[in-house]
């Protein structure tokens, strides 16, 4: 099978301090990975690499066959949909959701001379279908927290990416359209021949139709491989530094517990004035 993402001694430095270091990671045309780890771990900073929207400081990487460079980034991002509003948000602001899609057709931020009517009318559907087709004219900065997640989806799907990397996609959603966002993840992942990579640190949105996953903790590989594997009660209390319990519900999301007392009252009771 064709590997579609590679990346060999990946590092990445922001002055003396490493967000990621010595990721060596493998993705075949067609799997679905997870990406799994802590907040502040480097799995929004190794995707916004693989997505073409961040340079690396170290290592290589090689998207569809080719090595990642300068002059065919932009090719590289019109084959990829790239959703994180950690990323994004820090980029749009006056910008319409409209023109936000839209510039997902040319893989970049702005627009160009190549949309045509039909890019506009699509653009359009899927924002309705994501349940902002009365906002198309807004601007980000005006939106909520979900309905710009649901735009920078949309703005994903528009070209039809055989790559669909997904931030943290259900952040800021309302449990309705959480459910709707996975469900599309789904049916895309059965139904279509898109490889996608879903990033996340909540393992009720691990769904089953990823069978892989990478594991980043402190900005190190912990740990790649059969997601089942992975999320034992043992291995998955060693990563987390803290005993927990792992199960399928009967939807095959993955639940994971753990007891963690608080000691907030009796911090609270010691302050208080007598």
């Amino acid at each position: 099978m064709e590997a579609i993402i590679e990346t060999c001694r990946l590092s990445c430095r922001s002055g003396r301090h490493y967000l990621l270091s010595d990721i060596n990671w493998q993705v075949k045309k067609g799997q679905h990975w997870c990406v799994f780890g802590p907040n502040g771990c480097g799995k929004t900073t190794l995707l916004s690499i693989v997505a073409g929207f961040k340079q690396p400081t170290g290592g290589t990487v090689r998207l569809f066959g080719q090595p990642f460079r300068q002059d065919n980034i932009l090719a590289c991002r019109r084959r990829i949909g790239w959703v994180s509003s950690s990323f994004f948000d820090k980029y749009y602001h006056l910008e319409t959701a409209l023109m936000i899609v839209l510039s997902g057709k040319t893989g970049g931020f702005g627009l160009d001379t190549e949309l045509t009517a039909k890019d506009v009318r699509m653009a359009k559907a899927l924002l309705g279908e994501l349940g902002v087709g009365e906002h198309v004219n807004h601007s980000f900065a005006m939106l909520s927290k979900g309905q710009r997640q649901s735009v920078l989806l949309a703005r994903a799907l528009l070209a039809n990416p055989e790559i669909l990397v997904l931030d943290e996609p259900c952040s800021g959603l309302d449990i309705i359209a959480r459910e709707a966002v996975l469900a599309m993840v789904q049916d895309l992942a059965e139904h279509t021949e898109m490889t996608i990579i879903y990033v996340t640190h909540y393992t009720e949105e691990i769904l089953e139709v990823f069978d892989h996953t990478l594991m980043l903790r402190n900005g190190l590989l912990y740990a790649q491989g059969q997601t089942e594997e992975l999320f034992t009660q043992k291995r998955l209390s060693d990563f987390l530094n803290y005993p927990v319990k792992t199960e399928r519900d009967s939807r095959g999301r993955l639940q994971v517990t753990a007891e963690v007392p608080s000691r907030i009252r009796t911090m609270m009771e010691e302050v208080r004035p007598r």
